[in-house]
C-alpha cells in the first residue's frame, strides 16, 4: 500500500512539474502603457537597454492598420521559431485609444513586449529614425546598434534570415 501511495504521489508531483514547465514555455505578452504616470521616466533608449544582449525585432503598428494586423500571425510564427533564443520582439503602437490597442493585441494573440507610446518616447524615437508610415520594422543587434531601420516584414523569409545571421555574431 505504501508503494502505491508513493508511486501515485510521485506521479502527481511529476505531472504538476511538467504542467508548470509547459506554462513557463508559453510565449507571453507584456503590456506597457507609457501614458501611465508610472512610466513617466521611460525612454526609447531605456526600452532598448532592457533587452541588450538580444537581437531586437521592432514593429511599429496601430490597431486600425490593416496591413499591420495582417502581419501579426507571421510575427507570432517568427516568435515561435526563435523561442528560447536571444531575440526580443517589441511592438510600439501609436494608437490614440489605449483600450483599442490592448483589445486588438489580445484579439490577435500577439506576444512579446508591447508599448503604447507617449509623446516623449515618440519624439525620442523620431530622433533616431522617422517613422512616417506603418507597418514599419527595425532590427537592432545584440549590442543595441540599429542594423536596419527598414527591416523586412515578418511574412518575408528575409527577416528570419537576417535575425539568424545576427544571432551567430
Amino acid at each position: 500500500m505504501f508503494r502505491f501511495v508513493l508511486v501515485a504521489l510521485t506521479s502527481i508531483i511529476l505531472s504538476s512539474c511538467t504542467m508548470a514547465q509547459k506554462k513557463s514555455d508559453e510565449l507571453k505578452a507584456n503590456f506597457y502603457n507609457l501614458r501611465d504616470a508610472k512610466y513617466v521616466n521611460e525612454s526609447y533608449q531605456g526600452i532598448l537597454d532592457k533587452h541588450k544582449g538580444d537581437v531586437i525585432y521592432m514593429d511599429f503598428w496601430a490597431s486600425w492598420c490593416g496591413p499591420c494586423k495582417r502581419e501579426m500571425p507571421h510575427s507570432l510564427n517568427m516568435q515561435k521559431h526563435f523561442k528560447g533564443k536571444n531575440v526580443t520582439f517589441i511592438f510600439m503602437s501609436s494608437d490614440r485609444d489605449p483600450a483599442a490597442w490592448k483589445r486588438t493585441a489580445d484579439a490577435l494573440g500577439i506576444t512579446g513586449e508591447h508599448y503604447l507610446l507617449n509623446q516623449k518616447v515618440y519624439t525620442e524615437r523620431n530622433k533616431v529614425v522617422q517613422v512616417k508610415y506603418i507597418p514599419r520594422y527595425m532590427i537592432y543587434d545584440k549590442t543595441g546598434k540599429l542594423v536596419t531601420d527598414n527591416a523586412p516584414r515578418p511574412s518575408s523569409a528575409a527577416s528570419t534570415e537576417l535575425i539568424e545571421k545576427l544571432l551567430k555574431k
